[in-house]
């Protein structure tokens, strides 16, 4: 297992809320200065065949990696103390040459199933547990990582376009990540280009996005409507992340008695698995009550309150609360009285509605 400097997160360099806050005056100027009139979008699509994807990359180095035979509790509090969701795992053979992602997701779903809800859900210290267990302490990346399967192999060279990485990420909605390989012969991996980078990317280009920033939520193409998945607050925060694996999403609406929306709940939740071990006991506790560690902890990034949107509101309204809260999806609600969540907008629904 490798590391070679801290950061926040393995793959991008979120700047603060209020950073982004203060970005949304930027962009709002930006869009009063004299742009070209009736775009509707070309001259940002010119833009990403013009860039190259290595161009927006965060880092110069993977800071965080591992080997396919590394242990898998020291990758694993290696993912925490950093905070990171996911890891590259490279061949042993040929510490350069990327293999594929172990999640902190896949982790967590293997830790709590080896040890079971009746050890798991006790104050106690975890690493202490798992030194205990002479099974647990010989397992290693390889006994947990999956088989590469076709979303995986998704993957670019240093000299292909952004529009390349931008139509993967915009027609693939289950791709979150891209690695990008110095060739394809070689395989090393040079860097890995997110969803929340583009999204970046297309929040720092608004004004060439012409009309397209004012297309309505409910004439967007391809979001998912009337087919929500969602918790009530008093489901155990496990057995809901097991509703995200078994469903294969990577982010669910948490309600009320009432069925209102009150919160979300997502795979980047689980970042705050404290380096003591604290977290996993959390785990079996109502999600409402889960999600209120969070809110208490400074150092977890998260909004405070449901980010949800109305089916009146514009794209340009979604991507704004999308980047400013740093979040990975919104509810659309029937209304600002009811908020039921009717519907859900994603990163790739968003970057979708750029192309032609």
């Amino acid at each position: 297992m490798e590391s070679k400097r801290k950061g926040n997160t393995a793959t991008e360099n979120d700047a603060s809320k209020k950073q982004k806050t203060a970005e949304v005056q930027d962009v709002k100027t930006a869009l009063n200065t004299q742009v070209p009139q009736n775009l509707d979008g070309t001259q940002f699509l010119i833009k990403l065949v013009n860039t190259r994807a290595m161009s927006i990359k965060t880092r110069d180095e993977i800071i965080f990696s591992c080997e396919r035979t590394d242990n898998l509790t020291k990758v694993f509090k290696g993912l925490i103390e950093r905070g990171f969701l996911s890891v590259p795992v490279f061949q042993q053979t040929d510490k350069k040459k990327w293999y594929g992602f172990i999640d902190l997701l896949d982790i967590v779903r293997h830790v709590t199933t080896h040890f079971g809800k009746e050890k798991m859900s006790i104050e106690q210290d975890f690493w202490k547990l798992s030194e205990e267990e002479e099974k647990f302490k010989t397992l290693t990346v390889n006994d947990d990582i999956h088989t590469p399967n076709q979303i995986d192999l998704t993957q670019i060279t240093q000299n292909y376009s952004l529009f390349s990485a931008f139509e993967i990420f915009a027609r693939d909605p289950m791709v979150h990540r891209i690695p990008i390989l110095d060739n394809m012969v070689n395989r090393h991996l040079v860097s890995i280009l997110t969803q929340s980078q583009l999204i970046k990317f297309v929040y720092e280009n608004l004004p060439l996005l012409g009309s397209k920033k004012d297309l309505l939520v409910k004439n967007m193409t391809g979001i998912s409507m009337g087919n929500v998945i969602t918790v009530e607050s008093s489901t155990l925060a496990i057995d809901a992340f097991k509703i995200l694996e078994n469903k294969d999403v990577n982010g669910i609406a948490v309600v009320d008695g009432n069925g209102a929306l009150i919160d979300n709940l997502s795979a980047r939740d689980l970042k705050a698995i404290a380096t003591d071990g604290a977290f996993f006991w959390k785990l079996y506790k109502p999600v409402e009550e889960f999600l209120g560690y969070l809110k208490t902890d400074s150092v977890t990034v998260r909004p405070r309150h449901a980010q949800f949107i109305l089916e009146s509101d514009t794209f340009e309204t979604a991507l704004t609360k999308i980047f400013t809260n740093s979040i990975h999806r919104l509810f659309i609600v029937d209304s600002l009285e009811t908020k039921k969540p009717i519907g859900v907008i994603s990163l790739s629904d968003l970057l979708l509605q750029l192309f032609p």
